[in-house]
């Protein structure tokens, strides 16, 4: 079965440009290949980058700090242009991440330029035209393409509170320019009283976030935190990202199954109990209990069970084995499908597990609550089932057709 890499972030203690870079180093993209595409960067500063191991509150992390040449100015100012020039100039660069990485930049200046009543080529970058905000941005993207990442998974985005001092003057937090960047994105206070979340940080996770909640089930196979540069008394102040290796949805299209069948006429209703959740547990696609009339009047059922192609055989040896039928017929069949995949979403009553079908274009077609969260929910709130998956239904509906 193909898998896929997701990438899950958590930001509840908010999202800079560099706790991004930092987490995705420490994930595996400390590699050749990344500091020579950093290194090749036309800039004029000579910056230094230092990744490191460092902690906050006992939570080992690894920060990523950029160092400019001395008589630079740290906070220089950029235009647009000027930005996409030097990223175009760097000659280890893929076009991919120089592409990806001017898209944000972009972002970035239409949030600045709709906050300001601008036009986006006027928009002169003050804090993110600097040298340090080009290499976290590109950066991001450059790890990301290192690593293979399928999917971006990101929990919501703490923005922290109070006001913070800008080359704008004090703005409250979250800036306008981050709130302009995460327009739709779930976010909250949190627990701190100062900026969580930059500008940077925001448009980098929005950018990339394919979907928001909670992670999708499968095998975590790394994790990293990446250190902001303050630290916090009530908790770490860190990014934590983690690679999941995920199954893949199944494509659109046709493919083929195999259908194996019996009739069975003298097997306990029980036993039925224990052989259907074991052809499950085997990897069967589906079965179902068809009620038949057979010859001389008896009742009896058809078990029919959907399978690949290569499992007919261990099927069918089970089949004999562990109900009373002494024969199995077997056909092939050719079948349309969706693309078909299990997301989980966090709702005003819980987290909530749906199956989404898409067409070969990706477009959604049908989008169903399981039955056990929507079942659980309605117990442990003292509502109707009917009623419990309705709004669940609406509420995921809602979601999915901003």
């Amino acid at each position: 079965m193909k898998e896929n890499r997701i990438l899950y972030v958590e930001p509840f203690s908010g999202v800079a440009g560099d706790m991004l870079a930092a987490a995705l180093l420490g994930l595996g993209a400390d590699c050749p290949k990344f500091w020579k595409g950093i290194g090749s960067l036309p800039l004029e500063e000579k910056p230094s980058v230092k990744f490191q191991k460092t902690e906050r509150n006992g939570i080992g992390a690894f920060s990523f700090k950029v160092e400019l040449r001395h008589g630079h100015d740290h906070h220089s100012h950029r235009t647009l242009g000027e930005i996409e020039k030097i990223i175009r100039g760097a000659g280890k660069l893929s076009a991919g991440v120089k592409k990806k990485s001017i898209e944000i930049f972009r972002r970035l200046a239409e949030a600045e330029a709709k906050v300001h009543g601008s036009d986006i080529r006027h928009v002169h970058f003050h804090e993110v035209g600097a040298a340090d905000a080009i290499i976290d941005i590109v950066s991001t993207v450059l790890c990301l393409e290192i690593l293979k990442i399928d999917k971006v998974v990101s929990a919501s985005i703490a923005l922290g509170s109070g006001t913070v001092r800008t080359s704008h003057g004090i703005l409250p937090v979250p800036t306008p320019a981050t709130a302009e960047i995460l327009k739709g994105c779930p976010v909250y206070p949190g627990p701190i009283a100062c900026e969580l979340t930059t500008p940077t940080g925001a448009v980098l996770l929005k950018s990339f976030a394919d979907e928001w909640g909670v992670p999708p089930a499968g095998v975590i196979m790394a994790v990293s935190c990446g250190a902001g540069t303050k630290d916090f008394k009530i908790q770490p102040n860190v990014l934590r990202t983690s690679i999941l290796r995920c199954p893949a949805a199944e494509p659109a299209g046709k493919d083929s199954v195999a259908v194996l069948e019996c009739n069975i006429d003298d097997m306990p209703g029980e036993s039925f109990s224990y052989v259907c959740p074991e052809l499950l547990s085997m990897g069967a696609l589906d079965y179902a209990l068809i009620p038949v009339y057979m010859k001389k009047g008896r009742p009896g059922i058809i078990l029919q069970v959907i399978c690949r192609p290569e499992g007919i055989a261990k099927f069918a040896e089970f089949i004999l084995r562990e109900t009373s039928s002494i024969g199995v017929r077997y056909r092939l069949e050719d079948r349309e499908i969706l693309i078909r995949e299990n997301r989980e979403y966090e709702t005003p009553w819980g987290v909530v597990g749906a199956k989404l079908s898409f067409d070969g274009k990706g477009r959604l077609v049908k989008c169903k609550p399981e039955f056990e969260s929507c079942a659980r929910l309605a117990k442990s709130s003292g509502k109707g089932y009917s009623s419990m998956s309705e709004k669940i239904r609406n509420h995921i509906n809602r979601r999915l057709h901003k």
